[in-house]
C-alpha cells in the first residue's frame, strides 16, 4: 500500500487488458524503514509514501536501445 498525500483523491488510471493490476507511476515516492516491534521477534517494515499518481508514460530508454541495434 502507498499512501498519497494530495489536496483532492487520486483516481488511477484505466485498467489495462490482460493484466490482473493497473500499472501506475508515483511522484515523489519515498521509502522509509523502520523497525516494528510487536511483541514477538523485531522485524524491519517499511512505509511508502508519494505525492500523487499517474498512468504510466512510455518506457524510457525502450527506443534508443533499439535504434543502437538496427
Amino acid at each position: 500500500m502507498v499512501k498519497i498525500a494530495a489536496a483532492h483523491q487520486p483516481v488511477p488510471p484505466e485498467a489495462t487488458a490482460g493484466l490482473p493490476f493497473r500499472p501506475v507511476e508515483f511522484d515523489g515516492l519515498t521509502v522509509t524503514p523502520y523497525v516494528q516491534e510487536t511483541g514477538g521477534r523485531p522485524r524491519v517494515a517499511y512505509s511508502f509514501r508519494a505525492a500523487g499518481m499517474r498512468a504510466p508514460g512510455p518506457q524510457r530508454g525502450h527506443t534508443a536501445k533499439n535504434q543502437d541495434a538496427a
